[in-house]
């Protein structure tokens, strides 16, 4: 009997001791594991937000990198990719910096990237003039017109998780005019994030008005030049305006096939406030070895001379005022 009594007692010391240390280690306090979002965020770049620091028209000087385009990550579309975000929930308008624009795009309205060089980006922002969300990326492919696209980018403009149509780019309808600049709320893929209108335009890619017998007019016939270059930018001022300056940006970097070589420009502000400006496709046929007309981004010049082909001109409309189902700015 003093056996059992014994042996009893250290069975309900031991349970005690179990019991005691569980209680123990379930009152402690664990720190959680950091995660990748404790992480500072990397730091961004500028973007296209007020002038964007490139060169309007390529250098000709052989050897010279012209333009040199930035390469492109792989693409696939948001739909294929489970990591893409979903579009981030809209700011409320009273919390919302500046004022309710009185011009704008309605809801719906399709937009393309305009004015920004085929090696920088557009940043889209939060909020007007707030932190960028991610970036958009213009490539536009002129010889064959339906690989080009816009790409969604990270906040850095680099890795891309979107690839969308060349006026892929939907506004909301809500637009906001802050002191000196007026925006857009866009969605673009995943994303729904502000962008200045400079940069936005409804468009129609596939319009293509053929305007070479008015530019041949306006040069008075010099249709031929030494370098690729200098034919380019003689086109380009009789469409650049002085008043307002116009802004003429490299949105497609010289290209050749066969020995025809060609360059997209948009040449943004115009005097007349029908139309914000063209985008132009710029063809000449090069006399010489038009292999080498265009080697790792640079133009040739011994491939030389360069003689008008045609330009074509798509119409850049604003915002508010819309596009026609044939391209024509309303």
């Amino acid at each position: 009997m003093t056996n059992r009594l014994v042996a009893a007692m250290a069975f309900a010391a031991l349970v005690i001791s179990v019991l005691s240390l569980f209680v123990a280690l379930s009152a402690t306090e664990v720190e959680p594991a950091r995660s990748t979002a404790d992480v500072a965020a990397g730091t961004t770049t500028a973007g296209a937000d007020g002038e964007p620091a490139v060169p309007s028209l390529p250098a000709t000087t052989a050897g010279t990198s012209a333009d040199a385009a930035v390469p492109s990550p792989t693409v696939v579309t948001a739909t294929s990719v489970a990591s893409a975000e979903p579009a981030a929930a809209t700011t409320p308008d009273d919390a919302l910096p500046g004022t309710p624009a009185t011009f704008g795009p309605a809801a719906g309205t399709q937009l393309g990237v305009i004015g920004v060089a085929h090696d920088d980006w557009l940043n889209v922002r939060d909020v007007p003039s707030g932190e960028i969300v991610a970036t958009l990326t213009l490539q536009l492919s002129p010889q064959s017109p339906s690989e080009s696209a816009l790409l969604v980018r990270d906040a850095d403009a680099e890795g891309a998780f979107a690839r969308i149509g060349v006026a892929g780019v939907t506004a909301t309808g809500r637009s906001r005019d802050l002191a000196t600049s007026t925006w857009h709320e866009i969605q673009a893929g995943p994303i729904i994030g502000w962008a200045s209108s400079n940069y936005l335009a409804p468009l129609v890619p596939e319009t293509a008005l053929d305007i070479t017998a008015q530019v041949t007019a306006n040069i008075d016939g010099a249709t031929t030049a030494d370098t690729f270059t200098a034919l380019a930018e003689r086109i380009v001022a009789t469409v650049a305006s002085d008043e307002p300056a116009s802004r003429v940006r490299t949105v497609a970097p010289p290209g050749a096939f066969e020995a025809v070589v060609d360059i997209a420009v948009d040449v943004v502000g115009q005097p007349d406030d029908s139309i914000r400006g063209y985008r132009l496709l710029i063809s000449a046929d090069a006399a010489g070895d038009w292999t080498a007309a265009v080697a790792d981004g640079d133009i040739a010049t011994d491939a030389g001379p360069y003689t008008l082909r045609s330009v074509l001109a798509t119409p850049l409309c604003y915002s508010h005022r819309g596009v026609s189902a044939d391209g024509a700015c309303n």
